[in-house]
């Protein structure tokens, strides 16, 4: 018997990269991978070849990268932008810092192995509890808006942080940043 974990097909594996570009769960990826493939009336395996390609860096076909950013940045916009929650409760500063902690590193490693089933659910739970904690359906949208509760840089920017919002608790180092 291998030790080798079996692979998923190129699609899935395209949705894990899609879960850790956008950030989203595993539905909204399959949109997205749909999507895209409609907008440049590509077929799926195709433009999941391209979304593979492109989180390993690679460029894409101009039709099919406009298709896959038009496609990602619908997924992004689904609700209002990164905004302070409006809850009644917040989460614990450390608790919401120790998951985007995760989150973040869980997206890399989707990015560094796409063909990790077991990575992509890991990530897909980090997402939904993401979302739950900051009261938001879209995981870009909780992502945004726990980084500026915390008063952390958005992932891959060099947008400034002002001054901590938790008188206790510092801003999350930079040291985080990563692709």
């Amino acid at each position: 018997m291998s030790d080798t974990p079996p692979q998923h097909s190129t699609a899935e594996q395209a949705v894990a990269v899609l879960m850790a570009l956008v950030p989203c769960g595993t539905e909204t990826a399959r949109h997205v991978l749909a999507d895209a493939a409609r907008y440049a009336g590509a077929g799926q395996r195709e433009t999941a070849e391209a979304v593979l390609a492109l989180g390993g860096g690679r460029p894409l076909p101009p039709a099919l990268g406009k298709a896959v950013k038009a496609a990602m940045d619908e997924a992004r916009s689904a609700t209002a932008a990164g905004t302070r929650p409006y809850t009644r409760l917040l989460p614990d500063p450390q608790a919401l810092e120790k998951l985007v902690r995760r989150h973040r590193s869980l997206r890399r490693r989707a990015l560094a192995a796409p063909h990790d089933l077991a990575v992509r659910n890991e990530l897909d739970d980090a997402t939904y509890t993401l979302c739950v904690l900051m009261g938001q359906r879209n995981a870009h949208t909780a992502l945004r808006s726990a980084e500026l509760l915390l008063d952390t840089e958005p992932l891959g920017t060099d947008i400034p942080r002002t001054p901590g919002r938790f008188p206790d608790h510092p801003p999350v180092p930079s040291a985080d940043r990563g692709a």
